[in-house]
């Protein structure tokens, strides 16, 4: 009968498997990464993988939203008034963000196959909800930074966040889009979003 882990212990090989996830996923992608190899690389046996994640999808999911929070604290921290040209500086947070998520190796597995539709399937309503929620949250934090820092916003938050996502989705549907439109498209839906819901400078 094997030991169980102390808080350490289960901390050390909490982050290991994340370590090693984000290692492999990037280098073999989603599909072709086993839990066999994880678990090997971290020096446990497969089965004790799930007393910490109840899935690859669940391990996945966890690294993407580590992925996610990186991009968002890294637009919070623009100096949007620093050129005083606020309208353009929010362009570019918004552009950068779409750069991130296409050219992200572990945000791009997304893309391939049917990578979001098995995630989709594994991961539970409640935990997709919290997830969805607290980008919700997030954005609408943004927003309210950018109102205190003195933009006028044309419209809701809460309808400006939800076009926020939206754009974001698009990055899901390039193929749908058409690859030789699509970037032109997307930087029109930012010319169009910030412009809608700013009012002039």
């Amino acid at each position: 009968m094997s030991r169980g882990f102390n808080e350490y212990e289960k901390q050390f090989i909490t982050n290991s498997l994340i370590e090693q996830g984000k290692i492999l996923f990037s280098k073999f992608g989603f599909q072709k990464t086993s839990i066999l190899e994880i678990t090997k690389n971290v020096g446990i046996a497969p089965g004790t993988f799930y007393k910490f994640f109840n899935s690859k999808e669940d391990l996945y999911f966890v690294i993407l939203e580590m992925e996610e929070e990186k991009i968002k604290e890294q637009c919070a921290n623009v100096n949007i008034f620093k050129e005083n040209q606020p309208k353009k500086a929010i362009k570019s947070i918004l552009q950068q963000m779409i750069n991130t998520i296409e050219t992200n190796p572990l945000i791009r597995e997304l893309y391939f196959g049917s990578n979001m539709e098995a995630l989709l399937k594994k991961l539970s309503p409640e935990l997709l909800e919290k997830h969805f929620k607290n980008d919700s949250n997030s954005l609408l934090s943004l927003i309210e930074k950018w109102n205190i820092e003195g933009i006028t916003l044309e419209e809701n938050p809460e309808v400006i966040a939800g076009v926020l996502r939206s754009l974001f989705v698009l990055t899901l549907h390039q193929k749908e889009i058409g690859a030789a439109v699509y970037r032109e498209t997307i930087e029109l839906f930012i010319d169009l979003i910030v412009d809608g819901i700013i009012q002039e400078e």
